[in-house]
């Protein structure tokens, strides 16, 4: 990466790389086209500018959720107990599609795609923007606009690999009507600073879902599965699904000249190899459960799973909008939810509460190390920090100084 002025200073540098979460809205906020991104596979997504083009005009970097997030006030009518970790919650539901094929195909119950279902088919939604597969390279991800039952079929299931659904908000701009947003937390932050710079996309924005997010792993992740499945030649893969068809559903590849199927149980493939592949900058949020959306929906790991257990979606309504949609879904029979304790989310969710309470320790052991790190306002972080026993904070900052250490995070940023 290359600036046209010396005046790109190591803070704009990280912004673009160090810090970023990959979502691909500089991409749509530049005005000069001077941004494209780059898949790097031991990486993620990050952006590419042309030094030719770029009149460093500041707006890839106002977008960016890498760099800065801030929450405003919160609603009084919200869950008051949940808040300091979780962010705005005024309802909890627990449940799945009222359709059972969506429900089989998606990740956890299918939630999700049955809230889109419900916009292009009952609410008058436009479209609904996300991701799928790119179908010339099934281990890469691109953007997609649906507007129908079918195209939202194609799409079904989780997709564990870098992904940037920003750089297509022009979709929703362009809409003759409403749309719904479904993305990653940071997707989702991104979509509110774009409202906020344009008002035609900000009048399009019907509803923005978010998914559950512990980290996105790059590519060198899917292809680490691949490898532990038995598959040789990644370039022979038709098709790959990281979950769903089940709950939690197996990962599956299939390849161009084969009939066989190779697969991997969701234990071996995310806990036992994906996990590992997450960027600095996932390990940095303090945002896994979207807090920015108006609906929030993931796994409900408060309990053990069984064998052949049906789809189950843990919902977390945010915003009255949120809330009006949510309940029109359910009397119209797409979705099926039951009220959810607010004990539920700690219990499902309970890894990525961990690195909540430490994440003020080790950004504090960062910039003691002179390492940029994120701006985050209206997040507790040090409220969570206190949850934290003595033991377990000097283990979050002593691991924070080794991987300083052994990944030389305190050296200069070398961008190519």
């Amino acid at each position: 990466m290359a600036s046209k002025s010396k005046k790109m200073d190591r803070a704009d540098q990280v912004a673009a790389w160090r810090l970023c979460m990959g979502c691909g809205a500089c991409k749509w906020a530049c005005p000069n086209a001077a941004i494209s991104l780059k898949n790097i596979v031991d990486t993620g997504i990050r952006p590419i500018i042309d030094e030719n083009k770029c009149e460093q005009c500041s707006k890839c970097v106002e977008i960016c959720p890498g760099i800065k997030l801030e929450h405003g006030h919160f609603p009084e009518d919200i869950d008051q107990a949940l808040k300091q970790s979780w962010g705005p919650i005024s309802a909890l539901y627990e449940g799945y599609a009222g359709d059972e094929e969506i429900r089989f195909s998606g990740s956890s119950g299918g939630i999700a795609t049955a809230l889109a279902l419900y916009a292009v088919e009952q609410a008058g939604y436009s479209g609904v923007l996300h991701i799928k597969a790119d179908p010339d390279n099934p281990l890469q991800n691109i953007p997609t606009f649906s507007t129908c039952r079918d195209e939202l079929e194609q799409t079904t299931g989780s997709r564990y690999a870098p992904a940037s659904p920003c750089q297509a908000f022009e979709h929703i701009k362009q809409a003759s009507g409403p749309c719904m947003f479904i993305g990653k937390p940071c997707d989702v932050a991104a979509l509110r600073k774009a409202q906020k710079m344009d008002p035609k996309l900000d009048s399009n924005v019907g509803l923005a879902v978010s998914i559950f997010c512990a980290g996105t792993p790059s590519t060198a992740g899917t292809l680490a599965v691949l490898k532990a499945m038995g598959v040789e030649d990644e370039s022979e893969v038709k098709s790959f699904n990281y979950r769903g068809n089940g709950w939690p559903g197996m990962a599956k590849a299939q390849l161009l000249h084969s009939d066989k199927t190779f697969e991997l149980t969701y234990a071996e493939t995310w806990g036992g190899i994906l996990s590992k592949y997450g960027q600095l900058r996932c390990r940095l949020c303090p945002d896994p459960t979207g807090e920015f959306a108006d609906i929030s929906c993931g796994d409900p790991w408060h309990r053990e799973v069984t064998p052949g257990e049906k789809g189950l979606s843990l919902v977390l309504v945010r915003t009255p909008q949120g809330m009006e949609y949510l309940l029109r879904a359910i009397e119209t029979g797409f979705a099926s939810l039951e009220d959810a304790g607010s004990e539920v989310l700690p219990k499902s969710q309970k890894s990525v509460l961990q690195r909540r309470r430490q994440l003020r320790g080790r950004l504090l052991i960062m910039k003691l190390f002179c390492i940029p790190v994120p701006g985050y306002k209206g997040f507790n972080l040090k409220n969570n920090w206190k949850q934290l026993t003595i033991k377990e904070k000097n283990k979050a900052i002593l691991s924070t100084i080794k991987r300083i250490l052994m990944r030389r995070w305190y050296k200069p940023l070398t961008i190519s």
